[in-house]
């Protein structure tokens, strides 16, 4: 995992304006195996190789700082700073202080000359976080420094030229800001968009939902030095109905949150907190690009789940329709964790 050195600026925002990110250690890697982010490693390992612009866009928590760090990993300029700016968290009367620099004397306080955040970024990545969201007034400022690659800090006349890559990230559509709206500027837009990279939402990520929660559940685990958990059957499949409006970060809160409150080895549906009424319904056939097995599986549970229903959870009527016998049936039952004519299967 990459560490991070936080580098307060002027305004005293510390960590929520901007951050420098020290990439010590190899970027975590996009976890996952279905097609959408096989197509997303491929075009990182494209896109990484250049030094123009790039615009990530994404929903909120799909990962796209993640797909930042990972592109400054792979390029040439992987040894020197990536600097993170929040731009929400900047206000527009501090911007230029914090990302350009100021000299002594500037304003009130300024009692040293203090290096803006395209200078720390020198020779590396400046990433710009949820550009979408940054003031009209501040949009100009950054189109003039995107245009010839100069900047003057606070202060000063004296120009400086800068060779930083520019990385910009948002979940807001900026075609539609630029023409309908008119909340972002369209010249700022095409200078930002010089490649192009789309993070995918985790609903549409295929499987990958589980190999993130392992994943998630054996880090959390470990550094909480706590003994190792599992998911249970019924809080997998409930996953893998879910939609994920949070996306990644919404499960990784999630399996937080169980691993500290859950006080059995095994994490249960009810340990995640995922809202029933939050899950989508489907048929015995699964969802597309499940694996076999999965499917099978599924297949299996709802056929035992509703002959109960149509039994009453009658063990011995649900084998006959099923046309197993019932010491079959009770293992399939305890392999779901069913209960019959409990409140998992009852209506």
């Amino acid at each position: 995992m990459h560490s991070e050195r936080i580098h307060p600026g002027p305004s005293g925002f510390g960590p929520s304006a901007a951050r420098l990110l020290e990439l010590k250690h190899a970027t975590p890697s996009l976890i996952g195996e279905s097609m959408p982010v096989r197509v997303l490693r491929n075009t990182i390992s494209k896109v990484a190789r250049t030094r123009m612009p790039v615009l990530i866009t994404g929903e909120t928590g799909s990962g796209k700082e993640l797909v930042a760090c990972q592109l400054h990993q792979q390029s040439g300029c992987h040894n020197r700073p990536m600097v993170a700016v929040n731009c929400p968290a900047l206000p527009p009367d501090l911007f230029h202080a914090e990302v350009f620099g100021y000299e002594k004397g500037a304003f009130t306080g300024a009692d040293k000359r203090s290096p803006g955040r395209v200078e720390m970024a020198e020779g590396g990545s400046l990433f710009l976080d949820e550009i979408g969201d940054l003031a009209p007034s501040t949009q100009v400022v950054l189109l003039r420094f995107l245009q010839d690659g100069i900047y003057e800090r606070l202060g000063s006349v004296k120009p400086i030229r800068s060779n930083v890559r520019i990385i910009a990230a948002t979940h807001v559509d900026l075609e539609k800001a630029c023409r309908e709206t008119g909340q972002f500027r369209e010249d700022l837009y095409y200078r930002l968009n010089g490649l192009h990279v789309h993070v995918p939402p985790l609903r549409d990520r295929g499987d990958d939902y589980r190999l993130l929660a392992e994943y998630f559940l054996e880090e959390y685990s470990r550094s909480l030095g706590l003994s190792s958990h599992r998911f249970s059957p019924d809080a997998l499949e409930a996953m893998s109905r879910y939609r994920w409006p949070g996306n990644v970060r919404e499960l990784k809160h999630l399996v937080l949150q169980s691993v500290v409150m859950c006080e059995r080895r095994t994490i249960g549906l009810h340990d995640l907190g995922l809202d029933p009424n939050a899950l989508e319904s489907r048929g015995p056939a699964g969802r597309p690009g499940m694996s076999l097995k999965t499917a099978r599986m599924e297949a299996e549970r709802n056929a035992i789940t509703n002959t109960l229903r149509e039994t009453g959870g009658d063990v011995c009527k649900a084998a006959a329709i099923l046309e197993i016998s019932r010491a079959q049936l009770y293992r399939l039952i305890k392999t779901h964790h069913l209960k019959p004519g409990g409140p998992s299967i009852a209506r």
